[in-house]
Formats: C-alpha cells, sequence, structure tokens
C-alpha cells in the first residue's frame, strides 16, 4: 500500500502495546502537489480497510501533515533515520486516543483534503 501511494515506511515496531507502524509521506525528494488528499489519507484509509475488512484486525491510526526533522541521529557505530516533531507526536496521540473510531487526523489534513473528503466532527 505504501508503495502505491509512494509513502515511505520508517518503522515497524511489534512491543507490549502492539504492533505501530510510521509511515512517511513527502519526504525530501519525495514531494508532490496533492499530496495529503491523493497519497496520504488515501493510502491510510486503504490500510484501515485492509486490516478491518481482508484481515479483521482492529487498529488505529492518528494522521498528521506539518513540517519535522528528518535525517540520521546518533553516532558513527550505532545511528537510525529518524522522523522528529510536533505532526509525529500529535499522530501518536491521535492513534492512541480512546475517541479513535478508527482514523483520526489534525486541522491540517482535514484542511489539506476537505475538498475530496468528508469529515466527521
Amino acid at each position: 500500500v505504501l508503495d502505491q501511494y509512494r509513502g515511505h515506511l520508517r518503522q515497524f515496531i511489534v512491543d507490549d502495546k502492539g504492533v505501530v507502524l510510521i509511515a512517511t509521506f513527502g519526504l525530501r525528494g519525495a514531494s508532490f502537489p496533492n499530496m495529503v488528499p491523493e497519497k496520504g489519507l488515501p493510502a491510510a484509509i486503504t490500510i484501515y480497510e485492509t486490516l478491518q475488512m481482508d484481515f479483521g484486525i482492529d487498529c488505529a491510526i492518528g494522521a498528521t501533515y506539518g513540517k519535522v526533522f528528518c535525517g540520521a541521529v546518533g553516532g558513527l557505530r550505532r545511528h537510525e533515520y529518524v522522523v522528529l516533531g510536533p505532526p509525529v507526536n500529535l499522530a501518536a496521540r491521535l492513534m492512541c486516543s480512546d475517541n479513535n473510531p478508527g482514523i483520526l487526523v489534525d486541522d491540517a489534513v482535514r484542511q489539506a483534503a476537505s475538498e475530496r473528503f468528508d469529515f466527521l466532527s
């Protein structure tokens, strides 16, 4: 799904909280017009529907849009590529929210995709 919508897999974690997938859209060199309504949000919806319908897996998605730091952090021997910033933190909070019916988005996503998608308040 990420490849179909030109997204990038940043991290896939399995731990005591369950499975967490962190995906990004619009990294340097992979940005394009109408990224949120044409790529990011459709990818989130496809992932959600596929997990629900094809596999019967309940999931929660937090989707945000904004500027973040992308790059390597750490030392010469041990480092990793990260995506850090308020939109990343907000996506995690939206994902974990008790009010999440499946996909929660921030105001920036809502504004960027409001012409193509209908949102519940």
